[in-house]
This record gives structure tokens, C-alpha cells and sequence, in this order.
């Protein structure tokens, strides 16, 4: 049963995810800032990740499955790495809005 429910949610998250960057990508002017390049990148690497696992689930693991699942997983770090950069640009005027009492 929680192979079942745990299968469900791949598959969930899948759509999900691959709706988001559909959506974004195609209804957004995400090419004109930078944040939208990475907001656009971080939902298509998830869609991707979680597409994969999906077609693992309906098709096993097809002769070509290591491959994508190498090209896959190495966006992965790509986009959360990008974050985390993001993430540290953006400390030291988050920490002066705290210090200003703009919260």
C-alpha cells in the first residue's frame, strides 16, 4: 500500500511540476529577468526528475533510462546550486530590512 500511495505521489508531482513550467513557461515573460530564467529552469528541472521517475514506474528501466537519468539529475544541482547563490546575494539586504525594522 505504500509503494502504491508513494507511486501515486511521483506521479502527481510529475504533473504538477511539468503544468507549472508549461504554465509559466509559455504564459510569462520569464526571459526578461533573471529571477524568471531561474524560477523557469527550477520547475523544469523538477518536471524532469519527476517525469522520469513516472515513465520508470509505467515502463521499468528502457535501455536509454541511465542515460537520461544521468542528464536529469545533473540539472538538479545546477538549479539548486543557482539558488543558493540567489539565496546568499540576497542575505546581506534581507539581515539590513531586519536591522531597519522592515520586516
Amino acid at each position: 500500500m505504500i509503494q502504491v500511495i508513494g507511486s501515486v505521489l511521483v506521479v502527481v508531482t510529475a504533473v504538477l511540476a511539468d503544468a507549472c513550467a508549461l504554465l509559466y513557461g509559455l504564459g510569462f515573460r520569464w526571459w526578461t529577468h533573471r529571477t524568471g530564467w531561474h524560477l523557469l529552469s527550477f520547475m523544469t528541472a523538477i518536471g524532469i526528475v519527476a517525469t522520469l521517475g513516472t515513465v520508470r514506474l509505467l515502463t521499468g528501466e528502457p535501455s536509454w533510462y541511465e542515460v537520461a537519468r544521468l542528464v536529469a539529475f545533473s540539472l538538479v544541482p545546477m538549479v539548486v546550486g543557482w539558488r543558493l547563490v540567489i539565496l546568499i546575494r540576497a542575505l546581506p539586504g534581507e539581515r539590513r530590512r531586519r536591522s531597519e525594522g522592515r520586516e
